[in-house]
């Protein structure tokens, strides 16, 4: 289902003042993909948001286990699930989401539907993702290397379209060697510096 019909849906369905827990619930299990690419849209520009990287990033990788671990919907924590949203805020916040995910639709359908099938999977790489976001790296486009490829398997996994899947797991690659080249670059720099205190 298109993801502007999931927002659609629940946007109806509000009825009164709800917690973030009701809204979770009502989401059902697309609301797995929901919510990583509403938590991944702040990142996806080039300048690094330090602090809110690191705590959205475990987000996404609890998202991600609990995907690999076969729930039926997500799981909010008690304090965050909690939380009510009164109905302005809840048809705002749907309905400016349904706007800017009505873009996506239109570039996205059931196609290869095997490669966007995994969940579990798909859960795996949400967690390496997530945790790769969550490391305090100040570096442009750190954050968006790590949201990119996250969102994009997010939106394969609610369209069922393996293109985007694919895109999502060469982003996931991307990432990985991004990441392997700063550990290689930090390990080197560490080396020169011990060489020059301790020639």
């Amino acid at each position: 289902m298109p993801v502007e019909r999931h927002l659609r849906a629940l946007e109806a369905a509000v009825d009164g003042p709800m917690t973030l827990g009701q809204l979770t619930h009502r989401m059902s299990h697309a609301g797995f993909g929901l919510i990583v690419l509403f938590v991944c849209v702040p990142f996806l520009q080039p300048l690094p948001l330090a602090g809110l990287s690191t705590v959205l990033g475990i987000f996404i990788a609890l998202q991600g286990l609990q995907l690999v671990r076969g729930r039926p919907e997500p799981h909010l924590p008690g304090w965050l699930a909690r939380r009510t949203l009164e109905v302005k805020t809840l048809h705002l916040l749907l309905g400016a989401a349904r706007r800017f995910f009505s873009l996506a639709d239109r570039v996205t359908r059931p196609r290869w539907r095997p490669l966007a099938a995994n969940e579990r999977t798909v859960g795996a790489a949400w967690v390496l993702c997530g945790l790769a976001l969550a490391l305090p790296f100040p570096i442009p486009l750190s954050n968006m290397i790590c949201a990119t490829p996250a969102a994009l398997l997010a939106l394969a996994l609610l369209e069922e379209d393996g293109a985007i899947a694919l895109l999502g797991w060469l982003g996931v690659l991307v990432m990985i060697a991004f990441h392997v080249g700063l550990l290689l670059l930090g390990a080197e720099g560490t080396r020169a510096l011990w060489r020059a205190a301790f020639p």
